[in-house]
């Protein structure tokens, strides 16, 4: 069954009026006819098999809850270096697939795209949209955060309980072991960092040391912009969700 995100200005008891949007994707993209049945996430994350009952104005009927738990155990936060603007909407996609919490997108010194917070926010509704199809199609009960376009001086307060950042020198220097050991401590919340194509500037790194920000390797390849964030949030999926239940 189809998936779908709903507004609490959409709801009224236990029926559902679609708003227009996905409306048109019920009747034109799924087909769907009266007494067929989607699944929809509430505001409270709450997930209800509803089921159509006037396709033409599109009116749900709630008919049972399902209990579903499928977003990580930890929340995890992405700061990362704006890139061109294709890159950062497959990453969009790709983070949200792989459970991330919260991206800050934030202008680093060696950002190629040219911006600025007022032509960001032009573009909200469609990346918006995009972290709502992929929260969709990935079976998640909730949709990640996109804070606004911040500077490398605001991000202290999207830190965690650990904080890392991907910096290619750490693996050139041979360093191979903290990323895994951070992960293997007691926390709740972490911060990731990453950079844009041309990577971060020394004084960058400096700053986020000063803040508490390790730096790590991601192995011993150096990885593109849009590939290292996928990189570590597989890694922290697979620490908390797969190998618990490993037979070691």
């Amino acid at each position: 069954m189809q998936r779908y995100f709903i507004d609490a200005q959409n709801i009224e008891g236990s029926f559902i009026h679609i708003d227009p949007y996905n409306h048109k994707h019920m009747q034109r993209v799924m087909r769907y006819h009266q007494g067929d049945r989607v699944i929809c996430i509430l505001p409270d994350h709450h997930v209800y098999i509803y089921e159509i009952i006037d396709i033409e104005k599109g009116i749900l009927q709630q008919k049972e809850e399902l209990i579903e738990n499928n977003e990580l155990d930890v929340e995890v936060t992405l700061i990362y270096g704006l890139p061109k603007n294709d890159k950062f909407e497959w990453v969009l996609q790709k983070a949200t697939e792989l459970g991330v919490h919260r991206i800050v997108p934030f202008l680093s010194q060696r950002s190629i795209i040219k911006t600025d917070e007022k032509s960001f926010e032009k573009k909200r509704e469609r990346y918006t949209r995009i972290l709502k199809e992929a929260s969709e199609q990935s079976c998640r009960q909730t949709i990640p955060e996109l804070t606004s376009l911040m500077k490398i001086s605001q991000l202290e307060k999207y830190l965690g309980d650990v904080n890392l950042v991907a910096y290619e020198e750490e693996s050139r220097n041979g360093e191979k072991s903290l990323l895994a050991k951070t992960l293997q401590k007691d926390y709740q919340t972490i911060t990731i960092i990453v950079g844009p194509e041309g990577g971060f500037d020394e004084s960058e790194i400096q700053k986020m040391k000063e803040l508490g920000v390790q730096a790590c390797s991601l192995g011993k390849r150096i990885l593109r912009s849009e590939t290292a964030p996928l990189y570590m949030l597989s890694v922290i999926g697979f620490s908390r969700e797969l190998m618990s239940s490993w037979d070691l």
